[in-house]
């Protein structure tokens, strides 16, 4: 650990972030993902996932409550975390599993975020009207900027 110490403070900031960048995340990603992702920035850390500024920043963190913060947290993960940037299907059984939360609970955080504006669920449903798992994605500012 010591010698990690070192050897980063002997290291210019732009060596420390080639260095970062060489072992993240996006070296691992397919061509096509690079591309869709190269815009996003900053430096992908291994074993970890990103979460968006504006959650932090626009005080989402404050004004939602602990079952909205575990669900929404779990779908960034689930998305983001996996460089799923366009969103992904999540069983609301695996919600559930994931954050302790009863599926009363479980239901009314997704509809809560979902007014919000936060997540987008495009509710998955048969041609012959069974259910389906939903596609949750994130609405992030680049969404915001779009809508306007």
């Amino acid at each position: 650990m010591e010698s990690l110490k070192k050897s980063l403070q002997q290291s210019s900031i732009a060596e420390i972030v080639k260095r970062a960048r060489e072992g993240s995340y996006v070296t691992r990603i397919s061509k096509e993902q690079a591309k869709v992702t190269k815009d996003i920035g900053g430096i992908l850390v291994p074993s970890a996932f990103q979460v968006p500024n504006e959650i932090v920043d626009e005080g989402w963190l404050h004004e939602l409550s602990g079952a909205e913060m575990k669900v929404l947290l779990y779908i960034i993960r689930k998305t983001f975390g996996f460089n799923k940037i366009a969103g992904d299907r999540i069983p609301l059984s695996q919600i559930m599993q994931s954050t302790g939360l009863s599926r009363q609970a479980t239901v009314v955080a997704v509809d809560m975020l979902e007014r919000c504006r936060l997540v987008r669920v495009i509710r998955g449903q048969s041609p012959d009207g069974l259910r389906k798992t939903n596609f949750y994605q994130l609405i992030t500012r680049g969404d915001y900027n779009k809508l306007k």
